[in-house]
């Protein structure tokens, strides 16, 4: 596919697989818009983006519907078209089952599965007249349950699976949508988490980069790039639509 002149948005796209997904966007030719909350991350993320005019930032909060819709008009009041919208934006917390708050649940379904909707929404009709396509980002805590307090999580990840394929079959056959469902993934904020014992399942291991490495099958992570490959790959795949794309090192095909 020739990305010159093409447009994508990118939410969650300061840091860890959204800003690495942005840079494999930039260096195909496509324009990029990356959204988040903070300002000052987005204008640093856009800095290092480089890529001038064809990369902007926009701050907007897609737990709600306000601002799934700033993201993308931003995204077309800046390139006029929108071809890619990849549903990046989330976080994760983890909690014994009788600790998770109505706040947590909130915070963690609205990001991730109330978010993906209705960005989808907003960006439908843009998608209808570029002929594009969306790649949600599920988990494979989308696909299994993990142990270490994921309920929030899990139940929003399962929430995402299944809604991609029901927003495939909504906007077939002129918009296609997928997901990519990346298991552990090696980006900055995995690595702080572990270091500090704050990653649900792993909080009392001596090395808990070592200790989760040994829990996958291919004894390794994901790295950023490789999501953002199959991100990629998605959105260029022309005969497929509604496709969930493990990257997870084999977490999905054995439990520990």
């Amino acid at each position: 596919m020739d990305w010159d002149g093409r447009v994508v948005l990118v939410t969650g796209g300061s840091r860890g697989i959204g800003l690495v997904t942005a840079a494999h966007f930039l260096g195909a030719g496509a324009s990029v818009l990356i959204a988040g909350r903070g300002e000052e991350a987005l204008r640093s993320a856009a800095a290092r983006l480089g890529h001038g005019d064809r990369v902007r930032p926009v701050a907007a909060d897609v737990s709600t519907v306000a601002g799934c819709g700033d993201t993308v008009a931003a995204a077309l009041g800046a390139f006029g078209r929108l071809d890619v919208l990849f549903t990046n934006a989330g976080s994760y917390e983890s909690a014994p089952l009788g600790d998770v708050t109505e706040q947590m649940w909130d915070r963690t379904i609205d990001t991730h599965l109330k978010g993906t909707f209705f960005c989808v929404q907003a960006a439908a009709p843009a998608l209808r007249a570029a002929g594009g396509c969306v790649v949600t980002m599920a988990s494979d805590a989308g696909l299994l349950g993990l142990r270490g307090g994921w309920a929030a999580y899990c139940a929003a990840m399962g929430g995402v699976v299944n809604l991609t394929r029901q927003l495939a079959a909504d906007l077939a056959p002129d918009v296609r949508v997928n997901a990519v469902a990346p298991g552990p993934v090696g980006t900055e904020h995995l690595y702080q988490d572990l270091a500090a014992a704050a990653y649900g399942g792993f909080e009392t291991a001596a090395d808990g980069v070592q200790a989760m490495t040994q829990t996958l099958p291919l004894r390794r992570m994901a790295e950023p790039q490789e999501v953002a490959r199959a991100v990629f790959f998605l959105a260029g795949m022309a005969s497929m639509t509604g496709a969930v794309l493990s990257v997870d090192a084999g977490t999905t095909i054995a439990l520990p």
